[in-house]
């Protein structure tokens, strides 16, 4: 019996205009069903000793809501101690409803000067500092704009 009601909620809601849809799914309700999340067992993977240094950070987002998403952009704040990096995210990646993405990824490459304040973390006793990541990330639906803000912090890569 559940399963019949939400199939009929499913297609009820590509009838129904966005605007009379708020009214059963405010954006502050959907965007407390969606999570995002580092993915795997290094999600901040710096790779100082390739030709090319670079830093990639991997995501998982999971959509508990029953709407469709569009992750339109992220903005990202990584620090390592200290401010390393600002970056976006400005792939857009469909997120369908009560399902989770796991292709998403920042790559960017460092600089000298970064790749001295990541090396520290790299040790077996990192320093005192920790390393923080901030996302803002905002999705598209039905119902507008959905805004998600996330923030992380480890002691070592």
């Amino acid at each position: 019996m559940k399963e019949i009601a939400l199939w009929l909620l499913d297609k009820l809601m590509f009838t129904i205009p966005g605007i009379l849809l708020r009214i059963f799914y405010p954006p502050k309700k959907i965007a407390g069903q969606v999570r995002i999340d580092l993915r795997g067992e290094k999600p901040i993977n710096p790779s100082l000793g390739s030709s090319v240094p670079h830093l990639d950070l991997y995501f998982e987002i999971t959509n508990l809501s029953n709407l469709d998403l569009t992750l339109d952009r992220m903005l990202l704040d990584l620090w390592f101690g200290q401010p390393l990096l600002n970056g976006a995210i400005l792939r857009r990646h469909p997120i369908p409803a009560r399902s989770t993405i796991q292709d998403i990824y920042f790559r960017s490459d460092l600089t000298t000067k970064q790749i001295q304040q990541i090396e520290p973390y790299l040790r077996e006793s990192p320093p005192s500092g920790s390393i923080t990541l901030s996302t803002l990330a905002y999705f598209e639906s039905k119902v507008g704009v959905i805004e998600v803000e996330k923030r992380f912090e480890r002691r070592k890569v």
